[in-house]
């Protein structure tokens, strides 16, 4: 009897309970959820304002070709309740060509009071164009709290090919002058992205001849990405050993990209025992921002490819003087552009194409006025125990001017003050002192002129007109190129880093490999200098032949070369 009241009590309270709360239960699409009839507590799901956000690799804020970006936001619930089996819903309202996206995300259970980041990747294949396209994002929840569509536009660009090439190469040697066996030399590339879209996973590589070695250990050489017009410099050293039996060295540049199209190989052929300098460039590499791409280069046209003429005339001398630095005696104002450099390169010429023998080179740069008699005299005193069969080339650049009372010419030594020209060196004296010597032929290249400016006035570095310097005579076998007319400027030509007189008169040697005769030099350097000076400086300069009357019926078919 007591067993069966306390069931029936038990089965009361049970009663009871279930009579106080209803329970509910509903179906939704997305699965079930347990609601009361107590106050419902619903989530409160919103993206973030101002969360909202695009991502791409390069940062341009664009989609481009073959660019994986990603929008990004966050979701907030600031309700009391749950938000169920979130999902982020995405679609491309422009039908931009070329764009690849997943249209669902899956998020989940957000809980009240958290807050999620979502990321949406977005793709642009290879088909992308120049348009614009614009994305609704929108949150889905399970009993149908989700978020209205928000919208962000983003800009697409059509695919812009690279072209990563060589753009230029310089040849350079530590250990000596020449390219010889077991010598060690360098060589530097300058590899460039000429075209307007960017370069990815560029690769360098060089399959080396036959008994060449590369010492700097960078046959292959990897370069991320390069943007439009952007350079690298790339240094190599190498060494042939003594079973390298071909007379040229061909380097064999493979240039690959990441679609392996949108490149150009590159061969270098050097040619054993010519001449190389020592000083090596050095290059900082820069991106052009607009359409114009700038080609990039370690040297002019005319300092590589020099031809070599292994035939050498033990009797021909040359004396090379380059005055550019002006700085310690005047001011840097009056420096001469690329003197130097046009006497390096001049230097080479002689050497490899026009047959001077290197013992006989006596090359000065920024010379003093010691230095420079000193080897004026040492020359013509050579010229003089060599014999009648002696020849002379004799080039200088850099400042000339004449004397403001007698408007006699003078070369500058970088020591000389313009206000004082005891001693500077005149020019008659060197015309005296080399047509007295003898030799049997006197080639003189002046890339100065002497309208520079009087005392009071100093030099110009365009080496201006002022003065009509007084014409000096030339004696003994002597021919004198000079660029330019008495009362005209000797000028740069700056996208070559060389004098104007001097890059054409190089060109010239490099295009007929010195095979010429006075006459066509002559000719050409003076056509090519008067057209182009007008073109890129906006002034005349003519340059001139001035000769011996001595030789006035042969020099015009002398030789060069001979």
């Amino acid at each position: 009897m007591k067993t069966l009241v306390a069931v029936f009590i038990l089965l009361l309270a049970l009663f009871s309970g279930l009579t106080g709360q209803e329970i509910i239960k509903g179906r939704t699409s997305s699965g079930y959820v347990n609601i009361t009839k107590d106050p419902p507590k619903p989530p409160y799901i919103e993206i973030v304002p101002g969360s909202l956000t695009f991502s791409d690799p390069d940062g341009n804020q664009m989609i481009n070709a073959s660019e994986n970006a990603k929008i990004i936001f966050q979701i907030k619930n600031s309700g009391q309740g749950p938000g169920l089996n979130l999902e982020a819903r995405i679609s491309e309202k422009n039908s931009a060509p070329g764009i690849s996206l997943n249209q669902t995300k899956t998020i989940g259970t957000l809980e009240p009071g958290k807050t999620v980041s979502v990321e949406i990747p977005v793709s642009g294949t290879m088909n992308t164009t120049d348009t614009k396209a614009t994305f609704s994002i929108a949150i889905n929840e399970a009993n149908g709290f989700g978020t209205d569509p928000v919208i962000i536009e983003v800009p697409v660009r059509a695919f812009v090919s690279p072209l990563v090439k060589i753009v230029d190469y310089k040849i350079t040697s530590q250990t000596g002058t020449t390219i010889e066996k077991k010598k060690p030399f360098e060589v530097q590339v300058l590899v460039q992205n000429v075209g307007h879209g960017k370069a990815d996973n560029i690769t360098i590589s060089l399959p080396l001849p036959e008994n060449m070695f590369c010492l700097s250990d960078n046959a292959s050489v990897v370069i991320n990405s390069l943007a439009a017009g952007e350079q690298k410099l790339i240094e190599y050293s190498f060494v042939a050993n003594n079973n390298y039996a071909l007379s040229d060295i061909n380097l064999n540049f493979q240039v690959r990209e990441l679609y392996n199209k949108y490149s150009e190989n590159r061969n270098v052929l050097i040619a054993m025992n010519q001449q190389v300098a020592s000083e090596k460039l050095v290059v900082q590499g820069k991106t052009e921002e607009t359409k114009q791409i700038e080609i990039g280069s370690l040297t002019s046209a005319v300092d590589k490819n020099i031809p070599f003429n292994p035939a050498k005339n033990q009797k021909r001398i040359a004396l090379i003087i380059g005055n550019e630095d002006y700085s310690g005696n005047l001011n840097a104002e009056i420096n001469v552009a690329y003197a130097v450099n046009d006497a390096t390169i001049f230097k080479q010429y002689a050497i490899n194409t026009l047959g001077v023998p290197e013992a006989n080179i006596y090359f000065s740069a920024n010379a003093t006025a010691g230095e420079m008699r000193k080897n004026i005299d040492l020359v013509s005193k050579l010229l003089e125990k060599m014999g009648t069969q002696s020849e002379l080339i004799f080039y200088y650049a850099g400042h000339g001017l004449p004397d403001e009372a007698t408007k006699v010419p003078y070369l500058i030594p970088v020591d000389v003050d313009a206000g004082n020209l005891t001693a500077a060196i005149k020019l008659s004296d060197i015309y005296e002192k080399f047509g007295n010597s003898g030799a049997s032929r006197i080639t003189v290249f002046l890339d100065a002129c002497f309208s520079g400016g009087g005392r009071s006035q100093g030099l110009l570095a365009a080496r201006s007109v002022r003065i009509m310097p007084k014409s000096e005579s030339v004696t003994g076998n002597m021919v004198v190129f000079s660029a330019s007319t008495g009362e005209q400027s000797a000028l740069p030509l700056n996208r070559e880093k060389h004098g104007l007189f001097t890059y054409y008169l190089l060109k010239k040697l490099q295009e007929t490999s010195g095979n010429l005769t006075y006459e066509q030099l002559a000719e050409s350097v003076r056509q090519e200098v008067s057209v182009e000076s007008l073109r890129v400086n906006g002034k005349e300069q003519d340059p001139v032949v001035n000769v011996s009357p001595v030789i006035q019926d042969k020099w015009k078919t002398w030789k060069i070369r001979e």
